[in-house]
């Protein structure tokens, strides 16, 4: 009787096993497109549009119908290398043979033709959304150097010059139909219409010294501008928020003779800052404003100009005086004393946290701004770079890549002797507490914003199978939801284990790859309405490039794209941005499943796995080919799949 218990045992546990595996009904088809030429690849765009190439063009395909909305025929059966969506913009780039495009990945407009506008190499280009203008830089077809604007709604030509233009180094719109354009050597404010100088000043003595040497002086500016192909020029632009004043920082090196070798020499940097007037180009100051250390952040506060350099093991903060930049910090103004360099501050409550590192350690420091001084006597040491803050009743609760913590600002002191061992992606903000998973325990934590006090929520730690940890932590209806590529895993609200799930993976990583890209940019979309921003969208630029350099190359150039579409007026930046918040919006409200690749014998599925039980509730069956032609849209659970060399499935997971 007994063996036969163990036996019903053994068969019930084979079978719970197999579960996830058994195969399940298909994923309705949305839509079905039969093409008249062999289909190359396809992609969705991170704002939902779905891009095809063909021998009959590069299309763009309604998502809804299947049906053609525009075709570049000239752009047939280019390869997947030559694509690139661009960050912060409705558009996208293509460079084929000696042809640079920009085309609206909306319309399928081609908003800028390099042939068309008689570039013939393009060394960098501006998007000014509220001037609608692009602004490109290169060289014509003589080599001589050419910028040149054109309308960003028609593509027509605006303006053109052949003056011999140092590297670019920033434009900003001024509006009044004024550009402010910063190069290597010069600073231009120009007519945006028109490209007529108003004014041109020098970014500095020495580049005005070097105008000044005829042909000499060219010589030494051809040379500074082809070593910028192969060093990092740092020369940055800050503007004043009221518009009226703007700042050039740079960066000086030289050895450290006293205890630099040849072989070895060890850098002292120097950072200068000049502040100049916008009107007219004139300094405010009448001589340059120097600090040590190389440079760093800049905050235009209500009493000064606040500047945080990282200065190595010790670095010297200070506020200064708009229009004497005299200090207002530490003895006689000479600065407060920060150990480490300053490597971010994120401002809390009345005060900035400030984060800093020597060669070996992270540590915590609070600064009073309106007292200039740091609120404790010794700085606190944590592990990991810090990456989000959240202010809670009367401390300030941080978390690194590492782990989370909370500091008491006013004594220095953080409130839990042992960290917990997490990171920005595995926790979530929801009716006054944060949810955060421990991964040295395998425990669900919960933090009170109130009493800050922290209860184990999960009654049994959780561990994944096949060598992956959760990376991603979501606040359902009913509980907490975990995953990583393969496995699932729920915690009801009363700490009790409501399944874990394990899905295999193929044993060909090329199969993940664009369910990798699409779920990447469905994380960025959740991130920009998380409690830790900056820091979710690096942690997922990091767990991507673990898997794919490709992929996690265009995470991190898109980062907060989303949000700053909105500071631009043109029609073009409005539909994107109407576009990405109608896309954030749809993660806001949830969604009850995921999808996760898994293989069935021989055969590649993607699953669509309910988030409420765990278990896989339907599937596209993708085969057993080595290289899929596939993809996948994660906000409106749409998959397109390449059945045959010209035809594209569409599946609707919803």
């Amino acid at each position: 009787m007994k063996k036969n218990r163990i036996l019903n045992f053994q068969i019930l546990l084979f079978f719970a096993m197999l579960l996830p595996l058994i195969s399940f009904s298909q994923v309705a088809v949305k839509w079905n497109k039969q093409f008249t030429s062999t289909i190359q690849w396809q992609e969705v765009t991170t704002l939902g549009n779905l891009i095809v190439s063909s021998g009959e063009g590069l299309l763009g395909i309604d998502s809804e119908t299947g049906k053609i909305k525009w075709n570049k025929t000239k752009l047939s059966n280019i390869s997947r290398d030559l694509f690139e969506e661009l960050p912060n913009s409705p558009f996208f780039s293509i460079k084929d043979n000696s042809t640079f495009y920009l085309i609206d990945q909306f319309t399928g407009d081609e908003v800028f033709s390099s042939s068309k506008a008689g570039i013939a190499k393009v060394n960098e280009y501006f998007l000014l959304y509220n001037s609608d203008a692009i602004l490109v830089a290169g060289q014509d077809a003589n080599n001589n150097p050419l910028i040149l604007s054109v309308k960003m709604s028609d593509g027509s030509l605006s303006w053109s010059m052949n003056d011999k233009f140092d590297r670019i180094i920033a434009v900003n719109e001024l509006g009044n139909d004024e550009l402010l354009l910063v190069t290597l050597f010069n600073i231009y404010k120009l007519k945006a219409s028109t490209g007529k100088t108003i004014w041109k000043k020098p970014t500095s003595d020495e580049a005005a010294s070097v105008d000044k040497l005829g042909a000499l002086g060219k010589l030494m500016k051809e040379a500074a501008n082809n070593m910028t192909d192969l060093v990092n020029i740092d020369l940055r632009f800050y503007r004043k928020p009221d518009g009226t004043v703007f700042y050039l920082g740079s960066q000086q090196e030289s050895p450290f003779t006293t205890i630099s070798t040849s072989e070895n020499p060890i850098m002292k940097y120097t950072s200068r800052y000049m502040s100049y007037n916008i009107s007219d180009g004139s300094k405010v100051w009448d001589r340059y404003l120097e600090v040590n250390g190389k440079l760093g952040f800049v905050d235009f506060t209500e009493n000064g100009l606040m500047i945080l350099p990282d200065d190595g093991n010790r670095s010297k903060i200070n506020l200064f005086d708009y229009q004497t930049k005299d200090g207002k910090w530490g003895n006689k103004g000479r600065g407060i004393s920060i150990k480490g360099g300053i490597y971010n501050y994120m401002k809390s409550n009345d005060g900035v946290l400030l984060v800093s590192q020597t060669s070996s350690n992270d540590f915590l420091n609070y600064l009073d701004p309106k007292a200039g001084v740091i609120t404790f006597e010794d700085p606190v040491k944590i592990r990991g770079s810090v990456v989000g803050i959240v202010p809670l009743s009367s401390s300030i609760l941080y978390i690194t890549d590492q782990s989370m913590n909370i500091l008491d600002q006013s004594k220095g002191l953080l409130k839990w002797k042992n960290n917990i061992a997490t990171s920005p992606n595995l926790t979530a903000e929801y009716e006054g507490k944060i949810y955060a998973f421990d991964l040295s325990s395998g425990i669900i934590k919960t933090i009170d914003k109130k009493t800050e006090e922290v209860i184990e929520l999960s009654k049994t730690p959780i561990f994944f199978q096949g060598k992956e940890s959760p990376r991603q932590l979501e606040v359902l209806e009913d509980g907490i939801f975990l995953n990583s590529d393969q496995n699932v895993a729920k915690v009801k609200f009363d700490g009790t284990t409501e399944y874990v799930k394990y899905y295999p993976a193929p044993r060909e990583e090329g199969w993940k790859r664009a369910l990798l890209y699409a779920s990447a940019a469905r994380a960025l979309l959740i991130s920009a309405q998380s409690h830790l921003i900056s820091g979710s969208i690096a942690t997922i630029e990091r767990d991507v490039a673990k898997k794919d350099l490709a992929t996690a190359g265009f995470i991190s150039q898109v980062g907060n794209a989303y949000s700053n579409l909105g500071t631009a007026a043109s029609s073009y930046a409005n539909e994107a941005f109407r576009r990405a918040n109608a896309r954030i919006t749809a993660t806001k409200s949830g969604r009850d499943f995921m999808f996760i690749m898994s293989q069935q014998d021989k055969e590649i599925v993607l699953l669509k796995v309910s988030k409420i039980t765990g278990q896989a509730e339907g599937q596209v069956a993708l085969g057993n080919d080595r290289t899929p032609n596939y993809a996948v849209d994660d906000i409106t659970g749409q998959i397109y799949y390449l059945t045959g060399n010209n035809k594209i499935t569409s599946y609707k997971a919803n």
